[in-house]
């Protein structure tokens, strides 16, 4: 067996031994423990601490400028969307930025929309912020934005437009009025939402006609129901209140039905002119001319937001009569008061009244309602005739036979009758003759229904009374003179701007003292339109776009 043979190697245990020998012994201790494996990660860990904290020193930051940037875009949209505010809105929002010292801020956009009775205002902004110490992690900088929206709404706008359709409103001056007022009509309803806005009609001359629906909602003493028109006393012009049947036992005075203005007998408008004679008889013909007008285009219409009812309303306007601004303001601000609840309601009821109106109209206390008057005439107050307490009720001595079309006169115990119609009364020769089954007695208010003053006085009492001019024309009626209504106009117009209500007038080719009234009785001199011509419907025009601004003044 041959021996074992043993190579000797250089040994690297040896040698690393010899150079770990060769370190310190510190150096020595440190390399043995394991405890330093977590170096690294803690100077990691640390490093992320410090960059997280430097991010969310920016986030604060960030936060705090956004917080505040959304605060100021809240309060400037508020402010911008508040009806009473004068500025524009865009430039209410951009004060505010401006005012706020958002040095950095950036308004973006600011979209207005607005109408009669409502604003709303929304608005978007940014601000960009440089960082502090997040652009170590590469984030330069971080974008804030804000958005924000705000409305203010008037939930109810009342208006009553009255309208002078007076004798001299006819022709190019009644053309020119009832586009200029469907216009107006239009433009209000296009500005707001359609079921917030009530919109009443008051045509008005001699007289105001409520129609037979409105006036049975009020007590009249002698009524008739041959038109529908009321006569108010000195002290109902101090208040814009009515009191309908059902609050209280307050009666008004029937205008009865009468005419003083033609010569006519026949109640449909078709008379024929009479012979040659006194002035009264030279005139061209008429159509019977009442105090209290019967056509439908001329009455009330209350509480509508219907296009088609209101135009056709006001493109059915007829011109006659005498001018009474008065009555026609006393009707308009009536419509306009709360003590007409229960008439609205009832109205509402039978369906001539919408019932999203049902509760019109407001308490004048209400916030979110806005009441206005638009006043126009072309003229100035004239007479206004009455019926004369004697004459309102009770029988005539006038008979009329339906069946020929004739009348006849009792008077000093003997008759009178025509002999044709047309003709005046003669004595009656013969003794047999007397009035039979086919007659029947006339009251004061049938036989005026039938025949106007002057007619009665000249064919029936023309040869039986050597006064009949006095005592059948004249003195039957009695009125209210022009001065004596201009009083009375200015005391509704400060009932009606005591309570708020707002009101503006159009003098429309108006004499000075007509004009003149008209801008008293307006809210303000600039509530006041003196036009001529087309100018007319650049004044209606101006009122629908300024109604949306009406809280400002009151």
């Amino acid at each position: 067996m041959e021996p074992t043979r043993v190579t000797s190697r250089p040994s690297n245990r040896v040698a690393t031994r010899s150079k770990a020998h060769s370190l310190p012994p510190f150096l020595r201790r440190f390399a043995r423990e394991e405890d330093g494996v977590i170096v690294a990660f803690s100077v990691y860990f640390m490093l992320i601490i410090l960059f997280v904290g430097a991010v969310g020193v920016d986030v604060m930051r960030f936060e705090s400028q956004r917080s505040k940037l959304q605060h100021t875009l809240d309060q400037a949209v508020l402010a911008a969307a508040d009806l009473d505010q004068l500025s524009p809105p865009a430039q209410v929002v951009a004060d505010y930025f401006e005012k706020a010292g958002l040095t950095n801020a950036e308004l973006l956009t600011t979209v207005v929309d607005e109408g009669l009775n409502y604003r709303e205002v929304t608005a978007t902004a940014r601000e960009v912020m440089p960082t502090q110490l997040s652009h170590m992690l590469g984030l330069a900088e971080m974008t804030a934005p804000a958005a924000s929206a705000a409305e203010e709404r008037v939930d109810s706008v009342e208006i009553s437009m009255v309208l002078d359709v007076s004798g001299s409103m006819d022709g190019s001056r009644i053309t020119r009025l009832r586009p200029a007022a469907i216009s107006f009509v239009d433009t209000v309803l296009a500005l707001s939402d359609a079921e917030d806005v009530s919109i009443s009609i008051v045509p008005y001359a001699t007289q105001v006609a409520a129609g037979e629906t409105l006036l049975n909602q009020f007590n009249r003493t002698d009524s008739h129901n041959y038109s529908h028109c009321l006569n108010f006393n000195a002290s109902d012009f101090s208040t814009t209140t009515m009191t309908p049947a059902s609050s209280g036992s307050r009666t008004y005075e029937q205008t009865q039905h009468f005419d003083v203005f033609t010569y006519s007998n026949d109640p449909q408008g078709l008379s024929d002119e009479p012979g040659s004679g006194s002035w009264w008889r030279h005139t061209p013909r008429y159509h019977t001319e009442p105090v209290c007008h019967v056509r439908a285009s001329s009455q009330i219409l209350p509480l509508s937001n219907n296009t088609t009812a209101l135009h056709g309303q006001i493109n059915a306007l007829e011109a006659g009569g005498n001018t009474s601004m008065d009555i026609g303001v006393k009707w308009g601000s009536a419509l306009l008061d709360p003590s007409l609840q229960p008439v609205v309601s009832n109205l509402v009821t039978s369906n001539e009244i919408d019932s999203a109106f049902n509760g019109r109209p407001l308490d004048y206390t209400d916030p979110n309602s806005i009441k206005v008057l638009v006043v126009m005439t072309d003229g100035q107050n004239t007479d206004q005739y009455m019926v004369r307490p004697e004459f309102r009720s009770g029988n005539s001595d006038v008979y009329y036979n339906a069946s020929n079309g004739r009348y006849a006169v009792y008077r000093n115990s003997r008759y009178y009758y025509q002999t044709s119609s047309g003709a005046r009364m003669i004595r009656n020769y013969d003794w047999t003759w007397s009035l039979n089954s086919s007659w029947v007695r006339l009251s004061y208010q049938d036989l005026f229904a039938r025949a106007s003053l002057a007619w009665i006085a000249y064919y029936f009492y023309g040869d039986l009374d050597w006064n009949y001019w006095n005592n059948w024309y004249h003195y039957p009626s009695t009125s209210v003179s022009g001065s004596t209504k201009d009083n009375r106009l200015q005391d509704a117009c400060n009932a009606a701007k005591n309570n708020g209500i707002v009101i503006y007038t159009i003098g429309f080719e108006a004499p000075w003292q007509g004009a003149n009234e008209l801008e008293q009785c307006a809210s303000t001199p600039s509530h006041f339109f003196d036009v001529q011509g087309l100018e007319i419907e650049e004044a209606f025009s101006a009122i629908a776009q300024s109604i949306s601004q009406l809280k400002l003044i009151q």
